[in-house]
C-alpha cells in the first residue's frame, strides 16, 4: 500500500514537472512572469529567458526519469532511484522558493520532501 502511494505522488510530481517544463520553455512571457513572479520585462530579457530555459530543461528531464522509473525499474532499486530523484526535486524546490517566490516551496518542495520520505519508508 505504502510502495503504490509512493508510486502515485511520484507520478504527481513527474507531471507537474512537465507542466513546469511547457510553462518554462513555451508558454508566452506573460505566463511566465505570473509563474515565477518576476515583472514582465525581466522576463523579456535574453539572459533571463535563457535561464528559464534551463530550468525547464531540468523540470522536463526530472519528470521524464520519475515517470520511466515507474514503469522501467524493478521495485527494489526503484526505492532507490525514487529517493534520488526527489531529492533533486526538493532541493530545486527550496532553490526555487528562496530565489522566486516562496510558493515553490508548497509547489515543488513540499510535494519532493513527502515523496522523500515516502520513498525512504517505502
Amino acid at each position: 500500500m505504502l510502495a503504490t502511494i509512493t508510486v502515485l505522488v511520484s507520478l504527481l510530481i513527474a507531471a507537474a514537472h512537465l507542466y513546469f517544463l511547457y510553462i518554462e520553455l513555451f508558454a508566452s512571457y506573460e505566463m511566465v512572469s505570473k509563474f515565477f513572479n518576476i515583472p514582465l520585462n525581466i522576463v523579456k530579457n535574453s539572459i533571463m529567458q535563457k535561464f528559464i530555459q534551463n530550468l525547464g530543461l531540468f523540470s522536463g528531464f526530472i519528470g521524464l526519469v520519475l515517470l520511466l522509473t515507474v514503469i522501467i525499474v524493478p521495485s527494489g532499486p526503484m526505492k532507490y532511484m525514487l529517493i534520488f530523484l526527489n531529492l533533486f526535486v526538493f532541493l530545486n524546490g527550496i532553490y526555487e522558493g528562496f530565489v522566486f517566490s516562496r510558493r515553490f516551496y508548497l509547489y515543488e518542495a513540499l510535494p519532493g520532501f513527502i515523496a522523500l520520505l515516502l520513498a525512504i519508508i517505502m
